[in-house]
């Protein structure tokens, strides 16, 4: 019997496990990007946590490329990568980045947490998404970070999340996770990229940040490297393996103990309202047609609303199959109780009735085999 239960329970788990090998194996068109595998752990990381808390603001930022790379192309150039600049009018080379401010209300600010009055007020947290030998998203660390920044209004009627921005661009644009700024594809196109496929560009008005987010035409810049030209790609090739073994394989650092504050009672802040673009009905748009900086194209998607729906009909396709897991579990628990139930309970019937037949038959015996020994005794005593 306890060998047939075993069996029983055997089946019930290859039962589970074709369910759960069938829901593994639902393909969809589109893959979160916190499940790619070219994205990096720590970003992944952050997208699980607080990939799915609705976007406050987006914001451009840039800053200009260190001046110790622009000497060392210099040099590779014989200063032929100065000239260029030059001529294409860049006073600068700049270093483009997205800071996207995301509801948090677990990350309240240290005023916030200190004063007892504000404790009912919505955190806030601010991530910077950028792509440099790898795609990267992290929280700003330096404070020129926020110094060249520039507003994108968000569309109104669209609830945007980092796992929403960054999954419809990563699975639209194929060059998201690579980096050959030889061929364009640098921090600038991407970030470019990310506005226009998630339908951001249509709600710019401010001309300064259209010229602002155009790339800068990278590609006839290291051109002027000649033969040394696929050195860029190999420096940022190999930072991009480094990258690799060092963070993917879960290497980590010792971090320092969280910091605790105690709440001041009695304390009145004034807040300073902070302007969020989440509606441009009332915004008077500008009449000056884009400029198109050095024959560098617009690149906006047209089907922008499909690509946004894909995306939400993704989360909830995960969703669901997250359920069905739930639900296939519980049923096999509870599919492996009721067998062991059974089980025991046919065990204890079949004891049972095996004892009442060895009562039926064993005890009459021994009654009437004490009864001749009693007989026989009382012979021996009286003859």
């Amino acid at each position: 019997m306890l060998f047939q239960l075993l069996v029983v329970l055997e089946a019930a788990i290859l039962l589970s496990g074709l369910f759960f090998t069938k829901l593994k194996k639902i393909d969809h068109h589109f893959i979160a990007a916190k499940y790619h595998p070219e994205m990096p752990e720590r970003v992944r990381k952050i997208l699980e946590q607080v990939g799915d808390h609705p976007v406050l603001k987006i914001q451009l930022g840039r800053t200009p490329v260190e001046a110790v790379l622009l000497l060392f192309l210099n040099i590779l150039s014989s200063w032929k990568f100065a000239n260029k600049q030059i001529e294409l009018g860049y006073d600068e080379i700049y270093h483009n980045y997205l800071l996207i401010t995301i509801q948090n209300e677990k990350k309240l600010n240290i005023l916030q947490t200190m004063v007892e009055s504000s404790k009912n007020t919505v955190g806030s947290t601010v991530y910077k998404l950028e792509k440099a030998h790898r795609v990267r998203l992290m929280k700003p660390v330096f404070p020129t970070e926020f110094v060249d920044i520039y507003n994108i209004p968000l569309t109104p009627n669209k609830t945007f999340t980092l796992n929403r921005l960054i999954t419809t661009a990563s699975n639209i644009d194929k060059h998201f996770y690579t980096y050959d700024a030889a061929n364009n594809n640098m921090c600038q196109t991407f970030v470019e990229n990310i506005v226009d496929i998630n339908g951001l560009t249509l709600n710019i008005v401010d001309n300064t940040t259209r010229i602002a987010l155009k790339p800068q035409d990278a590609k006839a810049l290291v051109a002027t490297l000649g033969s040394r030209r696929d050195i860029v790609k190999r420096i940022t090739d190999l930072g991009g393996t480094l990258d690799k073994w060092v963070f993917d394989h879960k290497i980590k650092w010792k971090k320092p103990p969280v910091k605790e504050f105690v709440l001041i009672g009695n304390m009145h802040v004034k807040a300073k309202n902070d302007f969020t673009n989440n509606n441009t009905d009332n915004i008077q748009r500008s009449n000056v047609d884009t400029i198109v900086v050095n024959g560098m194209t617009d690149t906006i998607i047209e089907n922008v609303d499909d690509a946004f729906n894909a995306v939400v009909a993704l989360e909830e396709d995960e969703k669901k199959s997250k359920q069905n897991q739930l639900t296939i579990i519980i049923s096999s628990i509870l599919f492996v109780i009721l067998l062991s139930v059974g089980a025991a309970t046919v065990t204890f019937f079949i004891w049972h009735k095996k004892k009442s037949m060895f009562d039926y038959f064993v005890v009459p015996y021994k009654f009437f085999e004490n009864s001749f020994s009693i007989n026989k005794f009382c012979q021996l005593f009286y003859s």
